[in-house]
């Protein structure tokens, strides 16, 4: 499962910084992965299961089409953040470099600067947490229903 290390290339992440569009990559590598688990997975299923099986499969997809519509959702919000940032940041001002010459507005935009990036970082927790729950998701809807099946068939 994808995490915050799993995302971030080795090394001192201070100097890094996070690769939205690495992550990004990642991120869609895996889902294709697991896309294609899914796909083997339902046509080995679907031989020996009926239309409760495909109902499942409709109520997954749907809940993957939706956390998908999240992801690009966060994936705007997350560039106009960081757009506003880089405005803010290209003006050149020099009291930020002098902390004793700092007026009210510039300890504003250090305060609006810090909640930017507690707002990148729950933003990339929800990209965690929505990985989680789609390997959630499939562990429930193929995975269960496989060892059921082969309990079943061990009882006859």
């Amino acid at each position: 499962m994808p995490d915050k290390k799993n995302l971030q290339p080795p090394g001192n992440p201070a100097k890094q910084g996070w690769d939205s569009a690495e992550s990004n990559k990642i991120l869609m590598e895996r889902i294709r992965v697991l896309q294609h688990q899914e796909y083997s997975l339902q046509a080995s299923i679907t031989k020996t299961t009926g239309p409760n099986y495909r109902k499942l499969l409709e109520e997954k997809d749907e809940e993957i089409e939706e956390l998908k519509n999240k992801l690009e959702h966060y994936k705007e919000a997350y560039e106009a953040l960081k757009a506003k940032n880089d405005k803010r940041n290209s003006n050149g001002d020099t009291y930020s470099l002098f902390p004793s010459n700092q007026s009210r507005k510039h300890k504003m935009a250090k305060t609006i600067k810090q909640l930017t990036r507690e707002k990148k970082r729950e933003a990339f927790q929800y990209f965690a947490l929505c990985s989680f729950y789609v390997v959630l998701i499939l562990l429930t809807v193929h995975v269960i229903p496989l060892g059921f099946l082969f309990a079943l068939r061990q009882l006859k």
